[in-house]
């Protein structure tokens, strides 16, 4: 899905150009102009607390209910849902509709909200990096932690450029030091490349530094320095690897670098606790593990029970079962199918959308987290670990080392040998792994993080 944004940006410029001609005559001193942060950011509370929402507005608006990350899904076959929800509807159906690249589009929010709460995030971390470079901190206490603020800046800066590069065709590169009257549209690839050099500066910074996130900016959960890195060290495999538009570009990309970064990934989860304490929310997953809302697609279910038809049938009834009937529940020797999945008898799609939305399975895997409060009240994992393996798996095998993906898939303390397969991966043929690889992506990390079933899909 290449989303076009040159209308949508031309629209911003006016607005904001017409704001700023209009204030040229009025006597009133703006305190949110850049050069005049600090005397908004006037103590080490009030930066740490500005420092804290960057990445909360931007994890949220990925994680957001009119997000890309429904309609993502939806495109990619891992779920199914024919309400008009976010342009699902519209983006689902068969045959394919192109987008309706217009600001009178009524869902233009799930392109537009993403793209303002990514340059808010930006614009955010940028104040802070540019107090700091111009050495406008001289009335801050003494402790404030300098070397934390510039690492988290950089990571938050380079995961918002990053995903401006994976979701649009074009955006534009700010750094602290931008000169704003400079700022133009570049390609996604320069998006990418910036946004691995301002990881790769959070990287270096937080591996030669002590400190502690505050659990508050991360959802409930502390970062030292070297989680932050090993952090910024994933989202970097992952924008790297999820921006390439088709297979060849798939098979061009530097997977030794991937295998550098995922190397020193995270090892734990990346799950902020969701609700009004910290401040999260994960809507998106909120809403698509409703019983009336989103459904899995067929194709998921196919992976694990190879019998199961893989679609519903155009004409409602003619099933591709030996009987033609119904096939009820599916079976699996994967045990996440019954863990992860719940069988419905019937549908509340309606039939003349495309009997193709239909579905017999939701997903319950995160039900415990929204079980006492709807848009949740405990921890809800967006980034797993399972998923910084895989893409260290892959890497592996695309540099010659099939037997090195073969130990992670086969690892005792791998989620496919916790939650799913009883028994061992022992193929060494590179294409039956990578499916396995990709079989396990399908499975595992559905509804964590906004887009992967579609950047797989897309790669």
């Amino acid at each position: 899905m290449k989303l076009k944004v040159n209308k949508f940006i031309f629209y911003i410029s006016v607005v904001v150009g017409m704001g700023v001609f209009s204030c040229t005559d009025l006597a009133v001193e703006n305190l949110n102009e850049p050069d005049d942060l600090s005397k908004v950011l006037s103590n080490s509370e009030s930066l740490y607390n500005y420092a804290g929402n960057a990445f909360r507005t931007l994890h949220n608006s990925m994680q957001e209910f009119d997000s890309p990350a429904l309609v993502m899904n939806s495109m990619a076959d891992q779920t199914t849902c024919s309400w008009g929800t976010g342009g699902q509807y519209d983006l689902s159906s068969e045959p394919r509709k192109g987008f309706t690249n217009s600001l009178k589009y009524p869902y233009l929010p799930f392109i537009r909200v993403l793209w303002e709460d990514c340059y808010e995030s930006i614009s955010n971390v940028n104040g802070i990096l540019r107090l700091i470079e111009e050495k406008n901190i001289e009335s801050f206490e003494d402790d404030l932690d300098v070397k934390m603020l510039q690492a988290w800046s950089y990571f938050v800066s380079g995961v918002a450029h990053g995903y401006l590069g994976l979701i649009y065709d074009k955006g534009s590169i700010v750094y602290w030091d931008t000169e704003l009257d400079t700022i133009q549209l570049v390609c996604w690839q320069d998006m990418i490349d910036a946004s691995l050099i301002l990881l790769d500066k959070a990287i270096s910074i937080a591996n030669e530094n002590s400190f502690t996130i505050p659990a508050e900016w991360m959802g409930g959960d502390t970062y030292t320095n070297q989680e932050l890195s090993e952090l910024a060290n994933s989202y970097a495999a992952r924008i790297l690897v999820y921006s390439s538009r088709n297979k060849t570009h798939n098979e061009k990309i530097d997977w030794s670098k991937v295998l550098n970064y995922a190397n020193k990934g995270i090892q734990k989860d990346l799950s902020p606790e969701l609700g009004v304490r910290y401040g999260f929310y994960d809507m998106f997953t909120c809403y698509q593990r409703y019983p009336g809302w989103g459904r899995i697609d067929h194709r998921i279910i196919n992976l694990m029970d190879p019998d199961y038809p893989s679609r519903w049938p155009n004409a409602g009834v003619s099933w591709t079962t030996i009987d033609g009937l119904d096939p009820g529940p599916a079976s699996s020797v994967d045990a996440r199918l019954d863990s992860d999945f719940e069988y419905l008898q019937n549908n509340n799609f309606p039939y003349y959308r495309g009997y193709y939305h239909f579905s017999h399975y939701r997903h319950k895997r995160f039900d415990d987290v929204f079980s006492a409060v709807w848009y949740g009240d405990k921890p809800k994992p967006s980034m797993l670990v399972w998923e910084n393996e895989l893409l260290k798996a892959e890497a592996l095998l695309r540099t010659g080392n099939i037997s090195g993906a073969v130990s992670i898939l086969n690892d005792p303390n791998g989620a496919r040998k916790v939650r799913g397969m009883p028994m061992e991966f022992s193929s060494v043929d590179a294409s039956e792994v990578l499916l396995t690889i990709f079989y396990e992506r399908d499975i595992e990390l559905i509804n964590t993080g906004i887009g992967i079933g579609y950047f797989d899909m897309r790669r």
